[in-house]
C-alpha cells in the first residue's frame, strides 16, 4: 500500500479545501488521509499518531483553532480572545513528532506554522491586536481568498524564496497569533509589512518542512500559490521514492 498524505483538521468539513487543493495539484483522493483530534484522543495512544506519521508520505497541518500557550510555558491571557482545542494541540504535535522520526516532508498552513514554531522551541503571540495593537490587519476573513498584503521576500536563495520572489507575492490572512521568537532550526524566508514573519523553512536539509502564515489552500488558482503545492507534491514523490527532489524534477516530477 502506498504511503499516504496526512492532512491534520479539527474537522472533516475544516479539512475539505486543504483536501481540494491537493486533489487539484494532481493528488489521488486515495492517497489523501484526513486525520482528526477524534480519532487520535479515542486511540488513546500518542505511539498510535506517531506511527502513522513516520510512515506517511507527508504531513500537512491545516489551520484551526489557537495553540494553547501552555505548550510554550505561558498562562493564557485573560484578554487574549483564545479559542484552544487541547486534543488537536496534541494530535499535531504527536504529528510532528512522527514525521521527525521517519524525516516524513511538513507543510504547515497558519496555525500549523504556529504550531510547528513551538514544537522546534519557538513561541507565539498569543493575540496580536492586545500585544501588537500597531501591526497590519491579519484577519480579514471574508472572502477566503481577499488578498491581505504582500509578502518581504527575506531569503530568496531559499525554495519558497525563489517562489514568492517570481512576482509581488500578495497573501490572504485571517490569524490573530503569530510567530513571536522564531525556534533556531527555523529560517525565515518572508515577513508581513510590519515584520511578523509569514513563512519558514527548515534549516536541516535532511527533513523537508515548509510553512506559511497565510491559506495557500485557497489560492490554488494563482500561479504563484499553486507552485507552493507543486513543491509540497514534488518532496512528498522523492520521499515516497527514495530520491533527491531535484532529480524528481529532471526525471519530469512536478516543477515548482
Amino acid at each position: 500500500m502506498s504511503r499516504k498524505i496526512l492532512v491534520s483538521a479539527s474537522t472533516a468539513a475544516k479539512a475539505a479545501t486543504t483536501v481540494a487543493a491537493l486533489r487539484r495539484v494532481g493528488v489521488p483522493a486515495e492517497r489523501i488521509q484526513v486525520v482528526l483530534p477524534d480519532a487520535a484522543h479515542a486511540a488513546n495512544t500518542t505511539d498510535a499518531v506517531r506511527r502513522l506519521a513516520a510512515a506517511a508520505a507527508g504531513v500537512v497541518l491545516s489551520g484551526g483553532p489557537d495553540l494553547d500557550p501552555r505548550a510554550y510555558g505561558e498562562e493564557p491571557l485573560p484578554a487574549g480572545n483564545l479559542c484552544i482545542l487541547p486534543e488537536r494541540d496534541a494530535l499535531d504535535l504527536e504529528l510532528l513528532a512522527g514525521a521527525r522520526a521517519g524525516s516524513v516532508p511538513v507543510w504547515g498552513i497558519c496555525r500549523g506554522m504556529q504550531v510547528l514554531n513551538v514544537f522546534l522551541g519557538g513561541t507565539l503571540w498569543q493575540d496580536l491586536p492586545s500585544q501588537l495593537p500597531r501591526a497590519a490587519n491579519h484577519d480579514l476573513d471574508r472572502p477566503l481568498d481577499a488578498l491581505a498584503h504582500e509578502v518581504r521576500v527575506a531569503a530568496p536563495e531559499s525554495r519558497t524564496g525563489d517562489i514568492l520572489g517570481r512576482e509581488t507575492a500578495l497573501v490572504n490572512s485571517r490569524h490573530h497569533q503569530a510567530v513571536r521568537e522564531l525556534a533556531e532550526p527555523l529560517v525565515a524566508v518572508g515577513f508581513a509589512p510590519d515584520g511578523l514573519v509569514e513563512a519558514v523553512e527548515l534549516a536541516d536539509g535532511g527533513w523537508w518542512v515548509r510553512a506559511v502564515q497565510w491559506h495557500p489552500e485557497d489560492l490554488v488558482a494563482m500561479p504563484q500559490q499553486r507552485a507552493l503545492w507543486d513543491e509540497l507534491v514534488a518532496a512528498v514523490e522523492a520521499f515516497a521514492t527514495g530520491a533527491p527532489v531535484a532529480a524528481r524534477r529532471r526525471a519530469g516530477g512536478p516543477e515548482a
